[in-house]
């Protein structure tokens, strides 16, 4: 056990004894059985902090220092002061991050980033430094990620990867413990409840696509105090999965024939309709593509078009009508994209939406059964062959929409195309 974990067990047993309702206590703790009167850990003006060394009652080292020179806490007082003690987090701090946390589910490390990133700016608009946000233990590897990640992650986080409710409980607490009359040391006592989740929820149940994607490289320190092996070591793993000159999001179309119901479903309400419940349907589907047991992230655009009107009766099965929908996929393709790379990207999305409307809606004849066109064959068999013909056919398609969905808490950054697609 380190010396700085054993005074802090010391100050919570202390605590426990006397009944203070604050570390207080812990500034009378000296883990080297000496009586001190001075805190164990402090912060002084400029950020810097210090430790009580061992053996001695009055006497600190810091990191600027070379380890054998030491200050009193009255010539730190004097030369650096006002000084601020180390503290641990106020009753019921720790138990609402925990709760609000658990309520976020798979946005909750994302809204935990935002919420640092809170901090550190009321860090920085009281003292100039943004790095106060770790100023309780600078020095330790997880003060050293979770400031790192703070910096690198938490300008960008999506509004979609953030709970409202969960941000507005954990920020006001962590800008307390950096900006108050104490300190409380903040990355540690957060990879302790994020480990708690972790073991509850897994990785996936804690970070939604955007985090998995951007915050792989600081997994170790959200999942250091997980008694998961396997959570943890997927979430640590997940940064040496992609390899960002590789990694390709790009956009495919094709044309789905599909199937459904002639009569409404009874699970419509309202005003609801078959076709926004067929383009639902199809949209939820392709948000997770697997291809050959790998899964990875993609979108949907599903643009349901006005009945086909050279449709025959016999297009579908008694009981059956058809529908057509322009469906484009945006995906993530985490390998080398050779030249049909498209149309294996179409062929995992048909496949995922096939599925899904089969069961559905089951009992569909074999000889009636889904079918998706690309968009080049599609325009061949109109007789285009060029580029520019098929980009004319994918703004046609989109502009006769007659409904338009996609799929629901899809990765941000899988935006869908603007215009035609490339």
């Amino acid at each position: 056990m380190s010396k700085n974990r054993a005074r802090d067990r010391a100050a919570r047993a202390e605590m426990a004894r006397t009944g203070a309702r604050r570390a207080r206590a812990a500034r009378k703790v000296d883990t080297t059985n000496q009586s001190s009167d001075y805190p164990v850990r402090l912060v002084d003006a400029h950020g810097e902090s210090w430790y009580l060394t061992s053996g001695e009652t009055n006497a600190y080292g810091t990191r600027s220092l070379d380890w054998n020179e030491t200050r009193t806490y009255e010539e730190i007082t004097e030369q650096a002061g006002p000084v601020r003690h180390i503290d641990v987090p106020a009753d019921g701090d720790l138990p609402s991050i925990r709760q609000a946390l658990a309520d976020a589910g798979p946005t909750a490390l994302s809204t935990l980033i935002a919420a640092l990133h809170t901090a550190a700016t009321a860090a920085e608009e009281a003292t100039g430094r943004p790095q106060d946000l770790v100023a309780g233990r600078p020095g330790s590897t997880e003060s050293v990620i979770v400031l790192q990640m703070t910096l690198d992650l938490g300008p960008r986080v999506p509004k979609t990867s953030v709970d409202p409710a969960a941000l507005e409980t954990i920020a006001p607490i962590l800008s307390r413990w950096v900006t108050g009359e104490t300190v409380v040391e903040v990355a540690e006592n957060l990879a302790y409840v994020l480990g708690g989740l972790v073991d509850q929820a897994g990785w996936h149940g804690i970070a939604d696509p955007w985090t998995r994607r951007n915050a792989a490289p600081y997994a170790s320190w959200a999942t250091g105090h997980s008694n998961s092996p396997a959570d943890a070591q997927r979430a640590r793993g997940a940064a040496e999965l992609l390899d960002d000159s590789e990694e390709t999001i790009a956009a495919t179309a094709f044309l789905l024939n599909a199937s459904i119901p002639s009569e409404p479903d009874p699970s419509l309400v309202g005003d609801s309709t078959m076709e926004q419940l067929f383009a639902a349907l199809v949209a939820r589907a392709i948000g997770a593509l697997e291809r050959d047991g790998t899964e990875y992230d993609a979108r949907a655009d599903v643009f349901v078009q006005p009945p086909n009107a050279t449709a025959r009766p016999g297009d579908a099965p008694p009981g059956w009508r058809t529908i057509d929908a322009l469906v484009v996929v945006t995906a993530r393709r985490p390998w080398g994209a050779d030249v049909d790379e498209d149309q294996h990207v179409i062929t995992d999305a048909f496949h995922a939406a096939r599925d899904v409307l089969n069961r559905y809606w089951p009992g569909l004849p074999e000889e009636h059964q889904h079918a998706a066109l690309s968009l080049d064959v599609l325009a061949a068999l109109r007789g285009k062959f060029t580029a520019s013909a098929v980009r004319e056919l994918y703004a046609d398609l989109v502009t006769a929409a007659v409904y338009h969905t996609h799929t629901i808490g899809a990765d941000p950054e899988l935006a869908p195309p603007t215009g035609e697609l490339t």
